[in-house]
């Protein structure tokens, strides 16, 4: 798969585009319209919002982003790369080294380390494992000193951490996070939120949330709002 580096797309273009999309799902008989002519751009450094009521097609719209699902029709593109035609295994390589995910379960492997599950990442973008850099990865959400423990030995706020960490060790374009703060409380839920924000504003780290969270709603840079797969409203923070 040919890449293309941010000297050669333009600084001032556009991290991800969604031009078009539509997106049905079959439901025995019939199909079932989960996007219709949705179009979206993402620059860098954002902190985006998806936000609308159950059933309006955020998370639809961020496994197209994230390059985990495919449009019926319709462009998603990605630093001037266009995802459809791609194969599997290309897909799993923008997904690999392009895109970093955040998911409210946490998705931790249960009988790794923080720090191995930080490798994973690593491996899994074809790449060996620098100790140092996943280490470095953890201290900067506040795991330092945690490295070694397992996420049955870590709370949840802790967990969601290491998923951050994780995310975030092989710098990816775009973080995708899928109502992150839906599995912890209020106050550990705006920690992880003040976490990532900052992260964004340290490093330029783009993220875009599906949410329906106040908390990630106040912090983000721009909301988008969808209902019944069509992009309603879009309003700066």
């Amino acid at each position: 798969m040919e890449t293309k580096t941010e000297s050669e797309t333009g600084s001032s273009s556009p991290l991800c585009e969604v031009t078009g999309v539509d997106k049905k799902y079959p439901l025995g008989e019939t199909w079932v319209q989960a996007l219709q002519g949705v179009n979206l751009t993402v620059n860098k450094g954002e902190f985006l919002a998806l936000s609308g009521p159950s059933g309006s097609g955020k998370t639809t719209l961020l496994n197209l982003i994230g390059a985990l699902d495919t449009p019926t029709s319709g462009e998603v593109s990605l630093l001037g790369q266009r995802l459809s035609g791609l194969s599997g295994s290309e897909l799993a390589d923008v997904r690999s080294k392009r895109i970093g995910f955040i998911f409210q379960s946490f998705n931790l492997i249960p009988v790794l380390t923080a720090l191995e599950n930080v490798e994973v990442a690593l491996r899994l973008a074809g790449e060996v494992p620098d100790r140092a850099r996943c280490e470095e990865s953890l201290k900067a959400v506040g795991l330092g000193e945690f490295i070694n423990r397992r996420p049955s030995q870590l709370s949840g706020g802790q967990q969601q951490r290491v998923a951050i960490a994780r995310a975030l060790v092989k710098s990816p374009d775009i973080v995708i996070a899928d109502e992150p703060t839906a599995n912890l409380d209020s106050k550990t839920g705006a920690e992880v939120l003040d976490l990532m924000r900052e992260l964004n504003t340290k490093n330029g780290s783009t993220f875009i949330f599906s949410t329906h969270d106040h908390m990630v709603l106040e912090r983000a840079s721009r909301i988008v709002t969808l209902r019944d797969g069509i992009v309603t409203g879009e309003r700066v923070n």
